[in-house]
């Protein structure tokens, strides 16, 4: 079938609501044994055709690894809760996503059984593992009743990698722009207006290094896309090669260089994550760039004000996320598939939300009221999120860009 064709039946099918047949990604035949016939899978039959295969399966115990060690007691309950409710054992492992993605593609490459049936690793390993043969062709996000409604990036695409739908994304997080409400009136929404608030009120805004921290990186690839716009279809070029990242990060960091020059005054530069937050908790700067479930988890232990917010500009800020995906040698296809589509329900996608401020990329799960008010003020707003997120861009010429500002901005400040 081909690529167009595949793409029309798929935005028929999300017009019409038609649950399409599963096809193999990258290849004609599945690259993995399954007791059913995986051609025949769709989101309409998935429950009558996993959940029997998959218990007869529940003899064998199967393994999830995670590699975030902020939701490894949130997922340890979940999937003993998956086991209750199902029979099918379910062990989960907390591990190492560097160190385990080798495993996987060590295992692939010298053709044995990978260590886990499921992996939840960080989204700049799936390239590789993709690419290694580690993970299932099954284009998961296309048959898993609970993925039915994604936002279209993220479903598709780790970090500008297409894999098409084999990767589910289920861990989203977001820079913010953070602030003291109690210090702070209301912040403009754009960054000119931003740093010219907090420069006529005599304010300080923490901004992290962002070659120290991922709030640092993230905060400059927002300020590209908010001052050098031209530079949008440049910046999400993934096929350039890194002489041609730096020559795009050269060219579009030019306004950046200019407008941060200007900001001398107002500019706090911080050597990471924790410390842009710290800088709010300390009261050393009322406004700070910061990774929203950081601020979530610090407050969720009381050690931020309680009057803290985040908010996002309106020309977007970037965010990311990591997935997990069915090995591609697990001899318990239906069982994986069956704890896939739990991974992606209301319950688990709203308590890792509650419990560390981890995103869903579930456009259909409404959090509004279903997070205590007390922390869900600590979180953006669902139409905030859903509007101004933005994905993250060519990693190669966000590193460069963070070269030359660090030469070139923070150098110069005193």
């Amino acid at each position: 079938m081909t690529k167009r064709l595949i793409t029309s039946l798929l935005a028929f099918a999300t017009f019409t609501g038609v649950a399409l047949a599963a096809e193999p990604v990258g290849n004609k035949d599945f690259n993995v044994k399954a007791q059913i016939d995986l051609s025949l899978l769709n989101r309409d039959n998935f429950v009558t055709l996993i959940e029997p295969a998959a218990k007869q399966e529940n003899s064998r115990e199967i393994v999830f690894y995670d590699f975030a060690d902020t939701l490894c007691d949130v997922l340890a309950g979940e999937a003993a809760k998956f086991t209750e409710a199902t029979g099918i054992k379910v062990k989960h492992v907390c591990t190492d996503g560097d160190a385990a993605t080798q495993q996987f593609i060590a295992a692939a490459q010298g053709g044995a059984t990978a260590p886990a049936d499921i992996f939840f690793g960080p989204n700049n390993s799936m390239r590789a593992l993709t690419e290694a043969g580690a993970i299932a062709n099954i284009p998961l996000v296309d048959v898993l009743p609970n993925a039915a409604k994604l936002e279209d990036n993220a479903a598709r695409r780790s970090r500008g990698f297409t894999h098409g739908g084999t990767v589910v994304p289920f861990h989203r997080n977001q820079t913010v722009v953070a602030y003291n409400s109690a210090v702070v009136d209301a912040l403009p929404d754009t960054l000119p207006a931003l740093f010219d608030y907090a420069r006529s009120k005599g304010l300080k805004v923490a901004v992290t290094n962002p070659t120290e921290g991922g709030s640092g990186s993230g905060f400059l690839e927002t300020a590209m896309l908010a001052l050098a716009p031209d530079c949008k279809n440049d910046l999400y070029n993934f096929s350039v090669s890194e002489m041609q990242a730096a020559d795009i990060a050269g060219r579009c960091m030019m306004p950046v260089i200019d407008f941060f020059l200007k900001q001398k005054d107002t500019i706090q530069f911080t050597n990471g994550n924790e410390a842009s937050l710290q800088a709010i908790a300390n009261n050393v700067a009322p406004i700070a760039t910061v990774w929203e479930d950081d601020l979530y988890t610090l407050a969720n232990k009381g050690l931020v004000q309680k009057t803290v917010r985040p908010m996002l500009v309106s020309t977007g800020e970037v965010g990311d996320g990591d997935g997990f995906f069915i090995s591609a040698s697990t001899p318990s296809v239906e069982a994986a598939l069956l704890f896939s589509n739990f991974l992606m329900s209301d319950e688990v996608q709203l308590l890792k939300l509650e419990k560390t401020g981890s995103r869903t990329a579930r456009l259909d799960l409404n959090t509004d009221g279903k997070i205590p008010a007390e922390m869900a003020a600590f979180l953006v707003p669902d139409a905030m999120y859903q509007a101004n997120t933005r994905p993250r861009i060519n990693g190669l010429i966000s590193s460069a860009a963070a070269d030359i500002f660090v030469k070139q901005v923070i150098a110069e400040y005193p």
